[in-house]
């Protein structure tokens, strides 16, 4: 009876760009489950379902975009398709969004708990990598609590 393959996926022979190195490193980066399981030397091959040659191509594992804008020139619809698709080709695994209510993004007003339950509708099923969003402060005007400005 074979033994269980431990990747699904095993990329040989790629040069991988990692936060806080001076330079690229050659190596290997291996898939199991739909994330990064390892990244190192000399990967057994043996180890994975299938195996790509990289051929010495740049890989980079867990890239996160801390500040992409999804749905202003476009509907969020669309946007989330599409600029998501274009940040996994790009190395992008998450993505932190920006969000604010009024002009562009959705055209609507008020409070976001109000607002923030369809941009999370309209974004399920549509993004390619992981994705959050973060809220812009609105103005704060003496008088107001804080409670008021997020519910």
């Amino acid at each position: 009876m074979p033994s269980a393959k431990k990747y699904d996926l095993l990329v040989k022979n790629v040069r991988i760009v990692r936060p806080g190195k001076a330079s690229v490193q050659k190596g290997d980066v291996a898939i199991a489950d739909g994330k990064f399981a390892r990244v190192g030397r000399e990967i057994p091959a043996g180890e994975a379902r299938k195996v790509v040659d990289g051929k010495g191509l740049l890989a980079f594992p867990g890239l996160v975009d801390p500040h992409m804008h999804c749905g202003i020139y476009s509907p969020l619809a669309e946007d989330a398709i599409t600029e998501s698709r274009a940040a996994a080709q790009g190395g992008v695994t998450s993505s932190l969004n920006y969000f604010r209510t009024g002009h562009y993004y959705l055209n609507k007003g008020g409070p976001y708990a109000k607002f923030f339950p369809e941009v999370l509708d309209i974004s399920r099923d549509r993004f390619h990598v992981d994705y959050a969003y973060h809220l812009a402060p609105r103005r704060w005007t003496a008088g107001t609590s804080t409670r008021s400005r997020i519910s």
